[in-house]
């Protein structure tokens, strides 16, 4: 679902920010795109490197850190899926990728619905934010940052983005009716955003 938001990518120069195996760098590349990719996690790595081999130009980095290897609006598309939800300060990581973008790039993100997830914490209200837990069935507790949709945009838009495009996915009705005893909620977990660079901002 996050790929339907992509403009057109051959040709172009992709940021995959927070690459994991390298499902979508692999993707990227197949779709023509040069890749420049990026994750926390040294096995990630790994696997992405093993994955693409040379066809990418893959780095073990911090998205929370400045990227030295990216130039100066050099990248057309930065994309990340479910990045942002492990980032407690996002006006660093959006600035960044406002540096490293096009005047005429995109930034296509995916990240936890801020109107579902607080039902999921268990928390006391919407307007609860900081960093929630959660305990996975393989046993490991993943820690998020829990926020607003205002804060999610507000960080957005002071970094000197558009939003373009905007999704909330939920199963089509072919996949329901594919299992028609399982109790899908019809309500979306996730949100997807396309972003563009504000060239008043850009100007200023």
């Amino acid at each position: 679902m996050i790929r339907s938001l992509l403009p057109p990518i051959a040709g172009k120069r992709v940021l995959d920010a927070a690459c994991a195996g390298g499902a979508n760098t692999e993707w990227l590349l197949e779709q023509g795109a040069s890749v420049v990719a990026v994750d926390i996690t040294p096995r990630m790595v790994e696997l992405t490197r093993r994955r693409v081999g040379e066809r990418a130009d893959v780095h073990l980095h911090d998205l929370r850190e400045p990227m030295g290897f990216v130039e100066d609006r050099s990248i057309d598309i930065v994309l990340s899926s479910l990045t942002i939800p492990y980032v407690q300060d996002l006006s660093r990581v959006f600035a960044e990728f406002r540096r490293v973008l096009r005047r005429d790039g995109s930034l296509v993100l995916s990240t936890h619905h801020p109107f579902e997830d607080w039902r999921w914490f268990g928390l006391p209200d919407y307007y609860t934010m900081g960093v929630v837990e959660d305990l996975w069935s393989d046993g490991v507790v993943h820690r998020f940052a829990r926020r607003t949709m205002e804060d999610l945009l507000g960080s957005l838009f002071g970094a000197g983005f558009l939003l373009d495009g905007y999704v909330e996915p939920i199963p089509p009705d072919d996949v329901l009716s594919q299992f028609p005893d399982e109790a899908v909620p019809r309500t979306p977990n996730f949100v997807f955003l396309r972003a563009i660079p504000d060239p008043v901002a850009a100007e200023r």
